[in-house]
């Protein structure tokens, strides 16, 4: 009991966001939990199958990946080339969307996932509407033309203004969507600790840092407290790491197997 106290005592300390206030809330906040890609760990990553087993897991929210394909139609998609999940050998900005619908997105995680396709920003939208809540990535691939601009259309005609943050390794982009409307919560995303780590937090162009897990140590969060950023972790997959994050009080730890999260959340009733 003592050590579950603790616990809880450096969480009070640290917390200024999402973190919960009870054991009992604790285990009910579901917006620690946010399924990397849907739940890329039991689904195929980026299918509306991946999301809806997130929302089947308990996870809050669901991390995506946006692209634009030839034809400017906003797909869900990781890698610049659309090879390993769909066959289809050409790099997204050379495909046109009637032709990426026709393949399979599923087929090579499993036979049973063979129908599923490449998904556009709109139909997760949809999906997800009071269910889940969304971290959209958006990939600058050097070939984007209104990536930032039809996201906050699509965020806006579906009412995910407050249901979303919207996050890039591009600054620029997320300068472009809050150029948009300004009500929408960004996030910089960071893979490298930055020679100005406290520069890094100091900025007003974002409300969230969404870090590598293995640079978020008490001093990181003592910074995010500072200034008033909230801190999300990627990618988190073992017991381990994500009972250090949840004791650093991040407010939302990204991973592949929410399920696995949301039992160690449990746990700590």
């Amino acid at each position: 009991m003592r050590k579950i106290l603790l616990v809880f005592a450096v969480l009070s300390t640290l917390s200024f966001t999402s973190s919960p206030t009870s054991l009992t809330t604790y285990a009910e906040n579901h917006s620690l939990i946010t399924a990397h890609r849907g739940s890329s760990g039991t689904a195929p990553e980026n299918t509306l199958g991946a999301f809806r087993q997130a929302i089947e897991d308990g996870a809050g929210y669901a991390e995506l990946d946006v692209q634009e394909t030839k034809d400017g139609v906003l797909v869900v998609m990781h890698d610049y080339n659309v090879r390993r999940t769909t066959g289809i050998n050409k790099p997204i900005w050379d495909i046109r969307y009637k032709e990426l619908r026709r393949a399979s997105a599923g087929a090579w995680f499993g036979a049973s996932y063979r129908n599923e396709k490449v998904p556009t920003l709109e139909e997760v939208l949809v999906t997800a509407k009071g269910r889940l809540k969304l971290n959209i990535e958006l990939k600058n691939n050097g070939h984007g033309v209104r990536l930032a601009e039809q996201t906050v259309d699509l965020i806006e005609k579906h009412h995910f203004t407050d249901h979303c943050t919207v996050t890039s390794f591009d600054a620029e982009l997320l300068r472009r969507v809050k150029q948009g409307n300004g009500s929408i919560k960004t996030g910089l995303i960071v893979g490298e600790k930055p020679k100005d780590l406290e520069g890094l937090f100091r900025s007003s162009d974002y409300e969230v840092i969404s870090a590598a897990y293995p640079l978020v140590n008490k001093e990181f969060m003592l910074l995010a407290a500072k200034y008033h950023k909230e801190v999300y972790v990627w990618t988190v997959n073992n017991e381990q790491d994500m009972a250090r994050m949840m004791d650093l009080g991040v407010s939302s730890i990204i991973t592949n197997y929410p399920e696995r999260l949301m039992g160690l959340m449990k746990k700590k009733i």
